[in-house]
C-alpha cells in the first residue's frame, strides 16, 4: 500500500497529482490515459470546474469499447487550497483519492480492478463524487442503496457502486444518476448499467446494498458499538431474475460513521483503516437521505468508506 497527502488548488493540479502519484506505484501514463492489469483510465480537467474520467476496453476510447458514460467531480469555485490524500494497492490494482474541500466536506474518486468471481471478460471499475450532470454539494446517499433524485435536478447518489438507478421519480423521465461502472461481459455487453437513462429496472443497476443491505442497515453493532467494515460486492440480475456475484473491491470498505470522526484510522485484527463521509458528516440524518416531493434536502448521513492504511 502506498499513501500521499498533498494539496492543490485547481481542477488541473489534482488531476496531476493523481497521475503523478499512479505513475510512480506502477500504471503507464500514454497521453492522458493511465493502465495497468487491464484497466485504462483516462482522467482530465476539461474545465477550471472538473475532473473528469473516463474508461475503456484494450484502451480504445471509441465505439462500444468507450464507456457511454463518466463521472466527474464538478467544484463550481474551486478552494485556493485542499488537501487530498492518495491510496494505491496492488492484487487488485486500486488507486483512491479522498479530497477535503474545507474543514467539513470531502469528495472521492477511484479507478482500479475488482477481485472477480469466476472467469470472464472485463474488470477494470471507476468512479467519482458526480455524474455528468450534478455539482458541487448535490449529492446523497441512503443506507439500503437506491436513493434516486425526486425532480431531474435534484440531488444524485454519490455513494461507490450504491445501487444506483436512474430516472427521476416525479415524472420518470430520463436522469442520470450513475457514479460507478464496471467492464463485465458475463452478459454479453461491455459496459452494465448504462442503458437508458429513463431505465431504473433491476437489469440496469449494479447492485451491492440491494442485496446486503442487513448488513449495513444493522451498523454500529450494539455487542460494543463499532461498524462492521464490510466490502462493497457486486451483483448482476441475470435474464432469468436471479442475481449474479460478479466480484468485489479491494481495499475498500463501507462504514458507518456513529462513533469515528472523519480521518479517524481504527485497528481491527491488527489491520488500520482510515475512514471518510462519502460528502459531510450528518449525524441529523444517519441513514442518509434522498429529496422527496416536499423537501428537497439531501445527506449522506453517516455513510461512508474505509480504506486500508498503513501510513503514519
Amino acid at each position: 500500500m502506498a499513501w500521499q497527502s498533498s494539496v492543490v488548488n485547481s481542477a488541473a493540479d489534482l488531476v496531476a497529482s493523481i497521475v503523478d502519484f499512479a505513475v510512480a506505484q506502477g500504471w503507464a501514463l500514454s497521453g492522458s490515459v493511465l493502465s495497468k492489469g487491464g484497466a485504462y483510465i483516462e482522467l482530465t480537467a476539461p474545465s477550471v470546474s472538473e475532473v473528469r474520467i473516463r474508461a475503456a476496453r484494450g484502451g480504445v476510447f471509441s465505439g462500444i469499447d468507450l464507456c457511454p458514460r463518466y463521472p466527474r467531480i464538478f467544484i463550481t469555485s474551486w478552494p485556493s487550497s485542499a488537501e487530498v490524500q492518495l491510496f494505491a494497492f496492488d492484487d487488485p490494482d486500486t488507486v483512491w483519492c479522498v479530497l477535503r474541500t474545507n474543514s467539513t466536506d470531502y469528495m472521492h474518486l477511484g479507478f482500479g480492478s475488482i477481485a472477480k468471481y469466476g472467469d470472464w471478460a472485463g474488470g477494470q471499475w471507476f468512479h467519482a463524487q458526480h455524474t455528468g450532470s450534478n455539482t458541487d454539494r448535490q449529492v446523497c446517499a441512503t443506507v439500503g442503496g437506491g436513493a434516486q433524485p425526486y425532480f431531474n435536478t435534484s440531488a444524485r447518489n454519490c455513494a461507490l457502486f450504491w445501487s444506483q438507478r436512474d430516472r427521476d421519480l416525479w415524472s420518470g423521465g430520463s436522469t442520470v444518476n450513475k457514479c460507478s461502472f464496471l467492464h463485465c461481459e458475463v452478459r454479453g455487453e461491455v459496459w452494465p448499467a448504462t442503458g437508458p437513462s429513463n431505465d431504473a429496472s433491476d437489469l440496469n443497476v449494479i447492485h451491492c446494498p440491494t442485496i446486503t443491505t442487513p448488513i449495513h442497515s444493522n451498523n454500529p453493532n450494539v455487542f460494543n458499538g463499532q461498524t462492521v467494515l464490510s466490502p462493497f460486492l457486486l451483483f448482476l440480475q441475470n435474464t432469468d431474475g436471479h442475481y449474479m456475484s460478479v466480484g468485489h473491491l479491494g481495499h475498500l470498505r463501507f462504514v458507518k460513521l456513529t462513533n469515528y470522526n472523519p480521518g479517524d484510522i481504527v485497528s481491527i485484527a491488527g489491520d488500520r483503516w482510515r475512514v471518510f463521509p462519502w460528502d459531510r458528516k450528518d449525524p441529523t440524518n444517519p441513514d442518509g437521505k434522498a429529496p422527496s416531493s416536499g423537501d428537497s434536502s439531501a445527506s449522506t448521513g453517516l455513510l461512508g468508506i474505509a480504506i486500508s492504511y498503513d501510513g503514519p
